[in-house]
């Protein structure tokens, strides 16, 4: 099995086509056919199979999908620290991180970040729990940051603390429940929600009102973008939920949020990653950009 099998095979898992995955790569797809049958002459076991629309990952191919996703990019962070331990800090680090934590912290993070590493080549995505931890599984992304519900990370991950901070509700200005001071008050309201793995369907939403011991909320919109949840809360008598710290900069769009005797959550917001990660010395730089970052928002 080597690094360059792998390769194909990861661009073919991800392109659901040989054809493209050949694209990608630049090489012939007779190259990439060839590659995938001696990688599964290797391990004995079909990995794909193909029809006219295109590729299926068997569950063996589903499970080497992980696998060399995160060979590869630890062979990729491998090299890049060698370099990094030598000289400048450059390579590339990729970052998931919700809204909250964007507006709060990463201004100030990042602009620390690349004094320090100027060279640094940084991706940035708006990832959401538990969705997101598929990227943090095969690779993707080297790490996000994120608030953290109970029970929400599996054995494989786990999370550095950044800061505490609690989850309010949010109106448009001139709401007619804007002076609401119970979450009981609030029962009948349309919520907006986050999508969520259907497998853990709980939110910051449905567990306040479950451990109110109130029904869940009736609002079935749900959205994976702060956009969507702007939009609709600022426009309509939707309600929404956001950490204290988003839900200053919204103040901006005139969205305010519920004087509630109690807030939804308190949450801890922190930085999630693969157990077995282990961070390369300019990701640990931007780590250390995050937390001082973190420490000047709770002074």
């Amino acid at each position: 099995m080597k690094l360059q099998q792998l390769e194909v095979f990861v661009a073919v898992a991800r392109e659901r086509s040989l054809r493209a995955a050949a694209r990608r790569l630049a090489l012939t797809q007779p190259a990439v056919t060839r590659s995938i049958q001696e990688l599964e002459a290797d391990l004995g076991a079909v990995l794909m199979n193909r029809s006219v629309k295109g590729v299926d990952l068997t569950p063996a191919g589903q499970a080497l999908e992980v696998r060399a996703g995160q060979l590869l990019e630890d062979a990729r962070r491998a090299r890049e620290e060698i370099e990094q331990l030598q000289g400048e800090l450059r390579g590339r680090l990729s970052f998931g991180t919700t809204s909250s934590i964007a507006l709060a912290l990463l201004p100030q993070a990042i602009q620390q970040f690349r004094q320090a590493a100027p060279l640094a080549e940084l991706s940035i995505t708006e990832l959401k729990f538990p969705q997101g931890a598929q990227r943090l599984r095969d690779g993707q992304v080297d790490f996000a940051a994120t608030h953290m519900l109970p029970d929400m990370l599996d054995e494989d991950l786990r999370s550095i603390p950044l800061l505490e901070t609690e989850f309010v509700a949010m109106a448009r200005a001139g709401h007619p429940l804007i002076g609401a001071r119970t979450l009981a008050e609030l029962v009948d309201a349309e919520w907006l929600q986050p999508l969520t793995d259907e497998a853990r369907p709980s939110s910051v939403v449905a567990r306040a009102f479950s451990e109110a011991g109130l029904p869940p909320p009736r609002g079935m919109v749900r959205y994976a973008s702060l956009a969507v949840m702007l939009a609709l809360v600022s426009s309509t008598d939707m309600l929404g939920a956001a950490s204290r710290p988003l839900a200053q900069r919204l103040a901006a769009f005139g969205l305010q949020p519920v004087q509630l005797q109690a807030p939804l959550a308190r949450v801890q917001m922190g930085v999630v990653m693969r157990r077995s990660y282990r961070p390369t010395p300019m990701a640990t730089q931007f780590l250390s950009c995050l937390q001082t970052a973190a420490r000047a928002a709770q002074a």
